[in-house]
């Protein structure tokens, strides 16, 4: 690892992204123990460190995976037929033992640190990434997934999360959530369940919400191909469907991430505490149509960046999220798309206070990117237009990815 600091220390670099404020040319950052001190203009401050050519931003916060399903890269790619994609998730889950999906954890852990991932957001079935994550340098939420649309299996599914959120309360770096896993797989007194719980002990919900034409269909008509896939599984319950997307918008609780959104109406209600997690890589692989993000934000709707899993992407890296989004919108302003990958999803997460951006009194998480020796009128241009990878990552005031010099 590189450079053993004093107690307090300051670092400069080309550019310096503090995200709540205008990007600084040669700002510096203070930093003290664990904390941020300050965030100046170039010239207020003799620096103990220069970065040179690099970009200095906040930790990267990936609001939306799958840590469990790292072991299906390449193994079950995304296609048009969203059903018999699942079948392949569902198929790999019950042949891995818990060693195996620990292993997997480990795997997408490890690379997430290494492309700048300070915040993490996982669902996983049983809750079994907790003690992985819970001992991890970065800050996690822990959501775990709920599935049930007989009354049987949701008595089973509500008695599992009971325990398991008994058995894990919150730590100083790692928080329980809830994730019914989405409208076709849960039933709607589940959701209900999720909710008040959710709200009596203030912890965030996460749901898959609107990501097929099928889910549609399925609830509108209760048919299409996801009728056969849940037959399959012997898991097909009519009854028990939530009647629309909106009624899983409806969901009086304070912080619940909707992910993925490709089909939610433009005009879709969503709570002034809701956020949509728009994973954009994913949401190409399976050839979705135009996403709405671009119509949530005009109507001040909070959207964060999220990368799924490997079994629908090619890496878990939130940076390479919004440089896909930018060769794709270069007319998105950069600070909002920084914000979509850092601030935005530590807000949906509930650590704002903590990281997501860099302030006096904040964790002193940081990623630094090299840049092209070249010019723009705009420096977000350097950071999204370029391929250069994350070259260091701080947590907490100390190095824990990387090398600077």
């Amino acid at each position: 690892m590189p450079h053993r600091h004093p107690p307090s220390w300051t670092l400069t670099a080309r550019w310096v992204f503090p995200v709540g404020r205008p990007p600084l040319p040669r700002g510096t950052v203070t930093v003290c123990g664990e904390r941020i001190t300050a965030v100046e203009p170039h010239g207020g401050r003799q620096a103990d460190l220069d970065l040179g050519n690099v970009a200095v931003l906040p930790g990267l916060v990936n609001a939306h995976t799958h840590l469990d399903l790292s072991g299906l890269g390449g193994r079950a790619p995304p296609t048009e037929d969203f059903s018999a994609w699942l079948r392949g998730v569902v198929l790999y889950r019950r042949q891995r033992t818990p060693t195996q999906v620990e292993a997997d954890t480990r795997a997408g852990l490890a690379q997430g640190l290494a492309h700048g991932t300070t915040l993490l957001a996982d669902i996983a079935a049983g809750g079994l990434s907790w003690p992985v994550l819970a001992d991890a340098p970065l800050r996690a939420v822990v959501f775990y997934e709920l599935l049930g649309l007989a009354p049987a299996r949701v008595r089973q599914a509500w008695a599992g999360a009971c325990a398991w959120l008994a058995a894990h309360p919150a730590t100083a770096t790692c928080r329980p959530g809830l994730s019914p896993h989405a409208p076709y797989s849960v039933h709607r007194a589940l959701y209900g369940l999720a909710a008040r719980r959710a709200r009596a002990q203030n912890f965030p919900l996460t749901t898959h919400l609107a990501e097929t034409a099928s889910e549609l269909e399925l609830l509108a008509h209760r048919r299409g191909p996801l009728v056969e896939f849940l037959s399959g599984l012997g898991a097909w319950h009519p009854d028990g469907l939530v009647s629309s997307p909106g009624a899983v918008l409806r969901l009086r609780h304070q912080a619940t991430l909707f992910a993925h959104g490709n089909y939610l109406d433009a005009g879709a209600a969503i709570p002034p505490s809701g956020t949509v997690v728009y994973c954009p890589r994913t949401h190409a692989a399976f050839g979705h149509g135009p996403h709405p993000f671009r119509a949530f934000l005009a109507a001040g709707v909070r959207v964060a960046l999220g990368t799924d899993s490997l079994a629908s992407n090619p890496d878990l890296d939130v940076l390479a999220e919004a440089r896909f989004l930018h060769a794709r919108h270069p007319d998105l302003p950069g600070e909002v798309l920084l914000r979509m990958a850092t601030l935005s999803g530590a807000e949906a997460l509930g650590w704002q206070a903590e990281t997501g951006s860099l302030a006096p009194g904040k964790s002193a998480d940081l990623v630094v990117v090299p840049l092209p020796d070249a010019d723009a009128p705009d420096p977000h241009q350097f950071l999204f237009a370029s391929p250069l990878p994350v070259q260091a990552v701080l947590w907490c005031g100390r190095w824990t990815c990387g090398t600077v010099s």
